[in-house]
């Protein structure tokens, strides 16, 4: 794969393989609570949605890593990665210096050390200004007792686990991305 804008660096960018359990998980519940009367019908269909959905981000969305940031790609037509475009919550490019990073993790805890998938990964962030902090689950993780708990300030960003949960994790590690 070739990267848009790519310079050469000393190590090669890593792409994070997708991975397609959370999709698989989350439609195959969705289409079991579909054959419940009533409510489960509902909130199958939801769940399936949601399912369907995972499965088309997991085959168009990358996570790379270069040597100074990580970063969302798409996949272009041509296998080629492109540039996404701004964040669609505080706009701005969706690249993250890995010197920004001042919290990250996987929910639930604890899966992915025992070898299995989670749902969401989720850092924290301190590039985007922090006038947008606060912006929709920030409110919370930047509250005052958070902050009183050892919480961190900075911009939160949450994305459902479709890709390779142990080799993003390796990489937040090799890069040095901070950790509470």
């Amino acid at each position: 794969m070739t990267f848009f804008g790519e310079s050469q660096s000393s190590q090669p960018a890593v792409v994070i393989k997708e991975d397609y359990t959370l999709a698989a998980v989350f439609s195959a519940v969705g289409i079991a609570l579909c054959t419940l009367p009533y409510l489960g019908f509902g909130l199958g269909a939801l769940i399936t949605v949601l399912g369907i959905l995972f499965f088309v981000q997991a085959g168009r969305v990358r996570f790379v890593f270069d040597n100074e940031a990580f970063e969302l790609r798409t996949l272009g037509n041509t296998e080629e990665l492109e540039k996404p475009g701004e964040n669609i919550v505080v706009g701005g490019q969706n690249r993250w210096k890995y010197s920004s990073f001042v919290n990250w993790e996987f929910f639930p805890k604890g899966l992915v050390e025992k070898g299995l998938p989670p749902i969401l990964v989720y850092f924290k962030e301190t590039q985007t200004p922090d006038t947008e902090w606060s912006t929709g689950p920030g409110a919370a993780a930047n509250s005052a007792e958070a902050l009183e708990k050892g919480a961190v300030p900075g911009m939160v960003h949450f994305f459902p686990c479709i890709c390779d949960a142990q080799q993003i994790k390796a990489e937040f590690e090799r890069r040095g991305c901070k950790k509470l």
